[in-house]
């Protein structure tokens, strides 16, 4: 699998988040660079997620009051098996 591309980016912080960076990255033994990518990545996976989760909230309400969305959902799966014929 191929790295993907890093970027230079320049960012601004307070002084109290430069040092707690620099604390855990020092207990860690990652760059500050690392840390920032994982908390990224971190926040824009649980994005997806509540997302995900927004959508399943929604369709399942869809579901509970939209019969034509359930009428199928009470076939015995037999029906659908091949007889052979």
């Amino acid at each position: 699998m191929q790295k993907p591309k890093i970027q230079r980016v320049q960012i601004l912080l307070e002084a109290r988040q430069q040092a707690y960076l620099a604390r855990v990255s020092k207990k860690s033994g990652r760059s500050i660079s690392a840390l920032l990518r994982e908390l990224v990545d971190e926040k824009m996976n649980a994005s997806a997620e509540a997302g995900l989760a927004r959508a399943a909230r929604e369709l399942r309400a869809a579901y509970q009051t939209d019969h034509e969305l359930n009428a199928f959902s009470s076939l015995d799966a037999v029906d659908w098996e091949d007889n052979g014929e």
